[in-house]
């Protein structure tokens, strides 16, 4: 008599968990990768790390394509005035309610630094990066 509603209950928690496996295993393959876009893009392979961007954003192609060009006629310019990369850091990462998600890196470099924020966004049944910011605002960091 009892064995079907807990056979119920149970099939119910079970799917309950996988979708939250799902949701975990997307944001884990988001924060992959936003560092493996930092790894590429320190080694100075701009257009390849932005060409990790398109693999699961809702941003615009055109938009990340644009950015690319941005982004790298720029570091020629930043290269020249502060030297070399030296590296990155992922220095912060700020979560509202597991629907919204802000990873901040620092790119190092000889003089100065960057700031890159991947803004990662559940949209109820998966993860996309929506959002993607550079900076050298320091006012911002604190």
């Amino acid at each position: 008599m009892y064995k079907l509603p807990i056979i119920l209950l149970f099939v119910c928690v079970s799917f309950v968990s996988k979708g939250q496996l799902i949701a975990d295993s997307g944001r884990t393959n988001l924060n992959r990768l936003c560092d493996r876009f930092m790894q590429t893009f320190s080694t100075g392979k701009y257009s390849d790390a932005f060409q990790l961007l398109k693999q699961q954003t809702s941003m615009d192609k055109g938009f990340v394509d644009n950015l690319n060009k941005t982004l790298n006629e720029q570091m020629e310019n930043i290269l020249v005035s502060f030297k070399k990369i030296t590296g990155y850091e992922l220095i912060e990462e700020k979560s509202i309610n597991n629907v919204l998600v802000r990873r901040r890196y620092l790119l190092k470099l000889e003089l100065y630094f960057l700031s890159f924020d991947f803004y990662l966004y559940n949209n109820g049944s998966n993860w996309l990066l929506s959002g993607f910011y550079y900076s050298d605002n320091q006012q911002a960091l604190f």
